[in-house]
């Protein structure tokens, strides 16, 4: 089903008699996208590639089994392949791998004894597969006496990042991982100069993108870079990340090249396509108006302008075997444009442009404790619809995270871009 989105009239579209056109900078790509050959298809180095990535995933699945009588073993390995963008190869193994740790642990406070690390990889591992593992086996590192948590976590820097990424998991009501993460990231930030290569930069990473925020195939170039220095990696795994890594984004070039075809011979059919330029159309009534529309009224518009719905709708008509009819049943005011979210806000309830800032804020943390909740079994949705909005939802915070990404491309944006569909791994 479609975003609701205000519809109005194109006839009562005034007609200004100089139409204001959003500073978009030229094309940063020129047709390198779209005049892409897949040379290395008609290669023999090709086939050998994925026959190379065959053996190797029978190695991995090797050591899966190897690892299954030792939990903590097994997890670190899981969370491994997670991380380096392999899951994906690895989804029944994974799957049974978990639910029998979660049949066997599930209802015990002693995960592990005391250490963090272990537990919080754990609880991490358990949440991202939709088992509700409960947030009180942390409670046996807090000083109940002080209410507040161990000074010894402080000195486990690896405990301490494991439990902050862990955190971002949690749901609703759970109070002491609400505490938990002000402490932690508190003083992941006060010890990370202090730090050494490679875990320094994990830990500055996590601090800007925790894993349950990030881009899956962002988070995996840059793990790889980083896992490579890594004094214990697994060489096999290291090895086939890279070469699934550049596999993919081969198939990428090729998909965005027979995409940027279709765009340009594109007739607009497609209801949501429609749904699009009646939102767009909304918003230039807006401007030459000069009507600043409630919150309510944004939203419904905005939520549909900035394409979350049209390319969540595009990804599910690839997904024809999960996704059934009964499954479906701040940067503007350069442009030129409407009013933005932040000025809808300003105006709507008196409060200054930081007081927004924060107000939106808790609004995309509260966004994700419901995310997170919808995950937990039992779930309404096929999870594979509830992973592809989970991979969706923070596209837009990339997007915009150190500026209008998405009408100034800058260089943050240029090198995701490039790290993801132009330079390959070596």
């Amino acid at each position: 089903m479609s975003t609701p989105v205000l519809v109005c009239s194109l006839t009562k579209i005034p007609q200004p008699q100089i139409h204001p056109v959003a500073n978009f900078h030229p094309n940063v790509w020129g047709n390198q996208f779209m005049t892409y050959t897949p040379e290395d298809k008609v290669h023999i180095l090709h086939a050998c590639k994925e026959e190379q990535v065959e053996d190797l995933k029978k190695e991995v699945r090797r050591k899966f089994m190897a690892a299954a009588a030792r939990p903590s073993q097994l997890l670190k390995f899981i969370d491994a392949v997670q991380r380096l963008g392999l899951a994906y190869h690895f989804e029944g193994e994974i799957e049974e791998a978990i639910q029998q740790i979660y049949c066997s642990f599930h209802d015990s406070n002693d995960m592990d004894g005391d250490d963090l690390y272990n537990i919080a990889l754990q609880f991490r591992l358990l949440r991202q597969q939709g088992y509700n593992i409960s947030c009180g086996i942390f409670d046996k590192f807090k000083d109940h006496e002080k209410g507040d948590f161990k000074e010894a976590l402080i000195t486990d820097v690896q405990g301490m990042l494991g439990f902050y990424e862990a955190l971002h998991l949690r749901v609703h009501g759970e109070d002491i991982l609400e505490e938990a993460l002000a402490f932690s990231t508190i003083h992941l930030k006060a010890m990370v100069e202090h730090l050494e290569y490679p875990l320094a930069a994990r830990v500055a990473h996590a601090l800007k993108w925790p894993m349950r925020k990030g881009l899956e195939r962002l988070e995996a170039r840059w793990y790889i870079s980083v896992y490579q220095d890594e004094a214990f990696h697994d060489k096999t795994l290291l090895t086939l990340a890279k070469l699934d890594f550049n596999l993919v984004q081969s198939l990428h070039k090729d998909e965005l090249s027979n995409l940027t075809r279709w765009w340009k011979e594109l007739d607009w059919p497609q209801r949501d396509m429609k749904n699009q330029i009646r939102a767009y159309f909304a918003e230039v009534n807006w401007f030459h108006e000069g009507h600043v529309p409630t919150m309510e009224e944004y939203m419904r518009v905005g939520l549909t302008t900035a394409g979350y719905t049209l390319i969540a709708t595009s990804y599910f008509m690839g997904m024809r075997e999960v996704v059934t009819k009964d499954t479906f049943d701040k940067f503007e005011r350069k442009r030129g444009h409407a009013s933005s979210a932040i000025e809808c806000y300003m105006k709507q309830y008196g409060v200054s442009e930081e007081q927004v800032y924060s107000e939106f804020y808790k609004q995309v943390e509260n966004a994700w404790l419901n995310i997170n909740q919808e995950f937990l079994k039992p779930i309404v949705v096929p999870m594979p619809i509830l992973i592809c909005m989970v991979n969706l939802s923070p596209s837009l915070g990339v997007i915009y995270k150190e500026g209008d990404g998405y009408t100034y491309v800058g260089k943050f944006m240029k090198d995701n871009i490039r790290s993801l569909f132009i330079d390959p791994l070596v």
